[in-house]
This record gives structure tokens, C-alpha cells and sequence, in this order.
């Protein structure tokens, strides 16, 4: 049989929250390329699922299987209980065999004032001072100005200390509102919905759950606090339903991936230059992609990954290890 199809005529399916772009539309297409069954819940702009969605739903489509999305406010009880009666309604009880949560709904704030010392500055001063001791007139302005030129135009990575993001903080600050929010969303929803799913009998013999972490979960990023906190909480969680899914036959996974170019990804403050930085580091002097992660996503929907259970495992090509 070939590898792709092996879900074939399984009538399995996959769940998958935050599945019209980024790590979930990716698992999506590799696991309908398997036969696997498709249940995707998002909250997009109409015009954008016209536009931007559909195409990649059909793509899907086109693999012969089925595939029901639900375009629903996700924090909603209504949009919840609209997806979960689906899942019930489409999928049935025994047939959910992987459940993925995928949803970046984080508040990306400074937790204070930005403070700090001006190094970009005081370079650009040492740069335009050591440039006229050679007969070079440069000033820091127009140093400034090329710089962000050659990094944003020109793709000069090794810039990035010196070069200003085009993706700044928020003018507000982090509230208790934001903080309370992002850990809920993207620190205990896993567990809430893995167990309505085991409650109800959907999830099959040998069901896998997986949800997203990145790097962020033990690296201090300015503006991450409230995601860090949630990606903390969600590895926690995992932990948890590994131990208690167990006997049922379910396994979870946190997958921590590298810095990858997702519009979830753009909305954190000096991403741009986090990806710089990301493609110097990376022993294979690249991002991550959606697809990488979605063929660790595949693969353990196999048998051969059964005995992994609880883990984070990093897919990032030995980015998280690496110096520069």
C-alpha cells in the first residue's frame, strides 16, 4: 500500500482548531494526502474564506476525502458547541484519530514600559565615527537608513542587531484581561476539549492529541509574557492528559516548532528580525515551514510512534540547540 493512503477507507478523521492556515491547514493537507477525514474550526474574515481559504479547502477536497469546517468564534459557547456537535455528527463515536489545537489567540503586550539601553544607537554612532577616521562621512541617520534597507530589501540577515523590526509593540500595555485570556485559550482549552472528546466516546482506540509550543516557552521574548505563560500551562496540561488518557488508549504530544513564517507568527512583536536571527542559527540556515511540522504530525498518527507519549518534541532542524 502506499504510505499516503494508508487511512484509506479508515473512516477516520482529524480534528483540527486553527486549521485555515499555518501548522494546522498544513497537518490538514498531509493527513487528507493519507485518506485521512477532515474536521477543520477557524474564525476568518468572510471575505478571506472566499479568497484566500477556500482554495486550500478544495486542495484538500481533491484527496477524495471529506472535509467539514466551521468559520465560529471559538471563545463563544455556541461556536464550541456548533464544532463539537459536528464532530459528533460527522466523525462519530471511535473515529477521531487525531485532535490538534492550533488556535494563536495570544495578546502580544509588553508587560511594561520598554527601557533599555540604546545599542542599536550607540553602534550606528561607533560605525559613522570609525567609517570617517577612514575619509568615509556617513552619519548615524544615513547609516540607520541603509541598514534597514539592506536587511528589509536586500536580505542581509547578519544585520538584525541593527536593524529596526517593521512589526512593533503594541501601544498598550499587557492587562489582566489579555493575560487571563491568552492562558485559557492557549494553556487549557487542550485539555477541555481532549476531554469532551474522550468523554463522549469520539476519540479512536489509539487517538493522538496534539498542541503547539515554541521556544518562547522557556526564552524570555519581550511582548510574549502572556504566550509564555500559556505555552507553560499547555505543556503542563499535556503532561497530565498523557498520564490520565492513557488507559483509554490516547497519547498527547506538545510539538515545539523552530521560528516559522505564520501569519500567527507575524503578529509577535520583532519577528522579522527573530526570523534573521532564526535562519543564522539554524544548522540548516533556514526557517521551519508548516509542512515540516506537519509530517511529524503524520507520523505519529502511525503505529510505529505509538510508545511516545507526554513529550515535547522539538521539530525545528537543531534550531533550539544551536549557537551562532
Amino acid at each position: 500500500m502506499d504510505r499516503d493512503r494508508r487511512f484509506e477507507s479508515s473512516g477516520l478523521w482529524a480534528v483540527i482548531l486553527g486549521g485555515s492556515s499555518g501548522f494546522g491547514l498544513a497537518a490538514a493537507k498531509r493527513l487528507a494526502q493519507a485518506g485521512i477525514n477532515i474536521l477543520i474550526a477557524h474564525k476568518d474574515k468572510e471575505g478571506a474564506v472566499e479568497t484566500l481559504i477556500k482554495p486550500h479547502f478544495d486542495e484538500i477536497r481533491a484527496q477524495g476525502v471529506k472535509l467539514v469546517s466551521h468559520n465560529v468564534n471559538l471563545f463563544d459557547d455556541d461556536g464550541r458547541g456548533e464544532v463539537f456537535e459536528s464532530i459528533a455528527a460527522n466523525a462519530g463515536p471511535g473515529k477521531v484519530h487525531l485532535f490538534m489545537h492550533s488556535i494563536a489567540a495570544g495578546a502580544c503586550k509588553l508587560m511594561v514600559d520598554a527601557k533599555a539601553p540604546d545599542f542599536r544607537g550607540q553602534a550606528l554612532k561607533g560605525l559613522s565615527e570609525a567609517l570617517s577616521a577612514h575619509g568615509v562621512q556617513a552619519s548615524p541617520d544615513i547609516l540607520k537608513t541603509a541598514v534597514n534597507d539592506a536587511f528589509h530589501q536586500k536580505g542581509c540577515d547578519a544585520l538584525y542587531t541593527l536593524a529596526e523590526s517593521k512589526i512593533p509593540y503594541k501601544d498598550n500595555l499587557l492587562e489582566q484581561e489579555d493575560l487571563e485570556k491568552t492562558v485559557w485559550m492557549m494553556g487549557y482549552d487542550y485539555l477541555l476539549w481532549g476531554r469532551e472528546l474522550l468523554k463522549d466516546g469520539l476519540l479512536s482506540k489509539d487517538a493522538r492529541l496534539v498542541a503547539m509550543t515554541s521556544e518562547g516557552n522557556e526564552v524570555a521574548w519581550r511582548g510574549y509574557a502572556a504566550v509564555s505563560a500559556a505555552k507553560c500551562a499547555l505543556e503542563a496540561s499535556s503532561r497530565a492528559m498523557a498520564l490520565e488518557l492513557a488507559p483509554y488508549g490516547a497519547r498527547s504530544y506538545v510539538l515545539q516548532a523552530g521560528i516559522t513564517d505564520t501569519p500567527a507568527g507575524n503578529a509577535i512583536p520583532n519577528f522579522d528580525l527573530m526570523k534573521a536571527q532564526a535562519r543564522l542559527r539554524n544548522p540548516f540556515h533556514r526557517l521551519t515551514t508548516p509542512e515540516d511540522v506537519a509530517e511529524m504530525i503524520y507520523a505519529l498518527c502511525l503505529p510505529g510512534l505509538s510508545w511516545t507519549n507526554g513529550a515535547v518534541i522539538t521539530v525545528d532542524g537543531g534550531e533550539s540547540i544551536s549557537g551562532i
